[in-house]
């Protein structure tokens, strides 16, 4: 992949449709539009200009009317010649379109190859080639808003920084090496402070990845709670549609159900879960073990307290031990109020009736204020991958080590160190190509993209 021959395929979902769109690129690219596409004035006579015309079979005879433009290399998305045919969305035309280009000299994309192209031919690094899958499947608005930030460069320019001053560290270190008896402690100092600010940056880096990958993928809510708390009932109110049974039995919820809403640009993943409570019902159980699970998942819990009990609501516990990041909500509040907090729980606590709608509102704003904090995140500076999280762990970790090691005396293997840190940084912007890492990336990608 990525060289001299010429790619096509469907860039757009595949079904009927007002639109669809026919991607070439390679050196070809224009000569095999020429073969299926009939303009005028003729395709490739005006550059970056829109061309009407109709798409022809095999016979030059037009079987749809269509607009065309070409883009010549450099300046375009994969650094070669690109054409792209907007046709009507019918499978029957792109289908034509496709495999006359092929008869035509193209080939068919492999997934992601548009894309792979553009890395390959240096439009973008690794880490922003990802992002144009990242912002294809996002499930939010600040999730496009962080995948974006990231193609944009956003995350580039601050590992990019890191690999500066890890350069700048090791060659200060290593022209120190050449003249050991006069290096002064105020130069090894002007060194460890570079290692340090290499260091906090990475480890900030990996400490911003799991809000930021929430954003992109929704946060998820669990709501528990005893049974018969109100967690169905609350499910459907917030998700607007009957999801879930509700019966005045308890223990109807048995296996967990799932919803998903967008709040102020949030995509928030609401789990309904079965009760907590002391039994022996082997079914039970199980069910309260998956409870569990979710919860232990989850970015915030919402336990559940039914607010015409009279039994205080307490916080939640998980089997790791960890403590939960949870609200309280007393549910039922149309009816009057019993329940209350349990002495010492500072838990934020919300009244809520599913039944009139009393206290919805606030109870969105409450999960969103907790799964959801304004944060550098959603700028585009923040890792979005578990690859990307791995690589800065591994280069905070280096550094730290090269630091212990200039501390120890030993600045020849804290040079090593640096050289394996500034590996890592290599890793995520693709400067060190792997094969295999790149079929993997890539092959998340749809055909087209």
């Amino acid at each position: 992949m990525g060289g001299p021959d010429t790619i096509i395929a469907v860039s757009t979902p595949r079904g009927s449709g007002g639109v669809g769109l026919v991607r070439l690129s390679g050196p070809r690219a224009l000569a095999v539009a020429q073969q299926v596409f009939d303009g005028r004035p003729p395709l490739g006579r005006h550059p970056r200009q829109v061309t009407y015309g109709r798409v022809v079979d095999d016979d030059g005879r037009p079987v749809d009317t269509a607009l065309a433009w070409y883009l010549a290399a450099p300046d375009t998305y994969t650094s070669e010649d690109i054409v792209e045919l907007s046709t009507h969305g019918s499978n029957a035309v792109l289908d034509l379109v496709i495999e006359r280009g092929i008869c035509h000299g193209a080939r068919l994309a492999e997934p992601g190859e548009f894309t792979r192209r553009a890395f390959l031919n240096g439009r973008l690094d690794l880490m922003q080639a990802e992002a144009v899958a990242d912002l294809v499947h996002s499930q939010s608005v600040s999730g496009l808003r962080a995948a974006y930030g990231v193609l944009e460069g956003g995350l580039s320019v601050r590992v990019r920084r890191l690999r500066e001053d890890l350069v700048d560290a090791r060659a200060r270190l290593e022209s120190l090496l050449d003249f050991s008896e006069d290096v002064t402690s105020a130069e090894l100092g002007d060194i460890d402070r570079l290692m340090a600010r290499v260091e906090y940056e990475a480890a900030s880096l990996v400490d911003s990845f799991r809000g930021a990958r929430a954003r992109l993928d929704g946060f998820t809510v669990v709501l528990a709670g005893r049974p018969n708390a109100g967690k169905s009932t609350l499910l459907n109110a917030l998700l607007g549609e009957d999801r879930a049974i509700v019966t005045d039995v308890p223990g109807t919820t048995r296996d967990w159900l799932e919803g998903r809403v967008m709040w102020s640009g949030e995509s928030v993943r609401l789990i309904d879960t079965a009760g907590l409570h002391d039994t022996g019902d082997a079914t039970e159980q199980a069910a309260m073990e998956s409870t569990r699970q979710q919860m232990a998942r989850a970015d915030l819990v919402a336990n559940i307290v039914d607010g015409a009990d009279d039994r205080d609501a307490e916080e939640l516990n998980c089997d790791t031990g960890d403590p939960l990041p949870q609200i309280i909500v007393l549910t039922k509040a149309d009816l009057p109020s019993r329940a209350s907090t349990a002495p010492g729980v500072e838990t934020e606590t919300v009244q809520v009736s599913a039944l009139t709608g009393r206290g919805l509102g606030e109870l969105r704003k409450a999960i969103l204020r907790h799964v959801s904090p304004q944060t550098p995140d959603q700028t585009g500076a923040a890792p979005l991958r578990e690859r990307h999280r791995a690589a800065l762990a591994a280069t905070a970790e280096a550094t730290r080590h090269a630091r212990r090691l200039l501390a120890e005396d030993t600045p020849e293997i804290a040079a090593d160190e640096l050289l394996r840190a500034a590996a890592h940084v290599d890793d995520l912007l693709g400067e060190s190509q792997d094969e295999a890492v790149l079929d993997r990336i890539f092959a998340e990608f749809c055909v087209g993209k």
